[in-house]
């Protein structure tokens, strides 16, 4: 439960990102959390009401045009309303909304300017540091060449050209906090204590320790992350006002990348181009099979790659290979495999799927 609720007002509520979402878009889960929110806190049960009848009454009014001639008088009229106590902000949605509550809308987000503009999730990198609440020290490359930022943890960054990074100068508090725009790979300090999170262009990914590359210019329309080592989290920014935020997000793990679309905000997990084997030269050496179930060379692969496959063991339990897992990449060895079983493979959610007629 989020114990800030309890000291919400009006305006705080119409200003929240989650709860306007569940009064446009209600679930049953969302109604339960804020059943249980007046559950705990039930001196908010009027104020939820309340606010809750201002968001649905702006929401007409954004599909509702004012009439250009009328919006000076009702800018006018808003703007001494709002002179008054804040509790008066609602009454003044309802009042206007027939049909100049478009205009009003656009009054009371003026008027609640601290709030709303903190509540609407911030995408590009200025924006953000520009509300960050801890001083920051930014480090702009404009070099031909790789940067490398060292952080107040220990934690390292390789900044790419025409890059910028902005981090709290001394990592206090709960969690350790940076800022990105461009491209870098991180080198993260494990501290399960302390997450690490990287704010970049509408997407946020968190991290207790790894090494991961993101890639979030600006100008590109999509931002994407790479594992390296460990696992990390990502999910949109817009989310970051729901109770649990993550489970709106994607587990990474090495091998993956998630590539985030910014106009449709939709997350896509798939594998990297060129999967690398996660394996020591010493452990490798143990992955030779002679006339081996194809079971086993499989769960080798998947071992060696961190990659799920998918196969119907049932099926292909009479299928044997001779093969080691050598130089080549993880797609040429399957590439080799699925020829040799006369089989297919593809792709899906990061998982390789393969399809077999089975063996005799």
């Amino acid at each position: 439960m989020n114990t800030s609720y309890a000291s919400y007002t009006i305006e705080d509520f119409i200003a929240d990102d989650y709860f306007i979402q569940s009064v446009k878009h209600p679930t049953p889960d969302s109604e339960a959390y804020w059943a249980n929110v007046i559950k705990e806190y039930p001196h908010l049960n009027e104020n939820i009401h309340r606010a809750k009848l201002g968001v649905e009454q702006l929401s007409v009014a954004a599909k509702h045009e004012v009439p250009f001639h009328e919006t000076p008088a009702i800018w006018s009229q808003i703007a001494e309303e709002l002179e008054e106590p804040p509790k008066r902000i609602v009454e003044i949605v309802l009042n206007f909304w027939k049909p100049a509550l478009a205009a009003a809308s656009v009054i009371i987000a003026l008027g609640l300017g601290w709030g709303w503009y903190k509540s609407v999730p911030k995408g590009k990198y200025d924006q953000l540091i520009s509300a960050a609440k801890s001083p920051l020290e930014e480090v702009v490359n404009t070099t031909s060449t790789n940067l490398t930022v060292n952080m107040p943890d220990g934690s390292h960054a390789i900044l790419k050209p025409e890059s910028k990074l902005s981090y709290t100068k001394s990592f206090t508090g709960n969690i350790r906090e940076v800022y990105l725009s461009g491209e870098a790979f991180f080198d993260v300090i494990k501290n399960p204590s302390k997450p690490f999170f990287v704010y970049a262009n509408g997407l946020i990914t968190k991290v207790l320790g790894t090494s991961f590359w993101v890639k979030a210019y600006e100008e590109d329309k999509q931002v994407t992350v790479l594992v390296k080592t460990g696992r990390v989290s990502v999910f949109a920014q817009k989310n970051t006002q729901n109770p649990d935020p993550e489970t709106n997000g994607l587990v990474l793990t090495p091998n993956q990348q998630v590539v985030f679309g910014k106009a449709d905000e939709r997350l896509t997990r798939k594998l990297i181009e060129r999967p690398v084997i996660l394996l020591s030269p010493q452990e490798l050496k143990q992955f030779s099979f002679t006339n081996a179930s194809v079971t086993d060379i499989f769960a080798a692969l998947e071992k060696a790659y961190g990659v799920d496959i998918v196969i119907d063991e049932e099926l292909m339990a009479n299928c044997t290979l001779t093969t080691t897992l050598s130089n080549e990449t993880l797609f040429e060895k399957l590439d080799i495999i699925c020829e040799a079983l006369e089989a297919t493979y593809k792709v899906v959610d990061a998982q390789v799927i393969i399809t077999s007629k089975g063996c005799n």
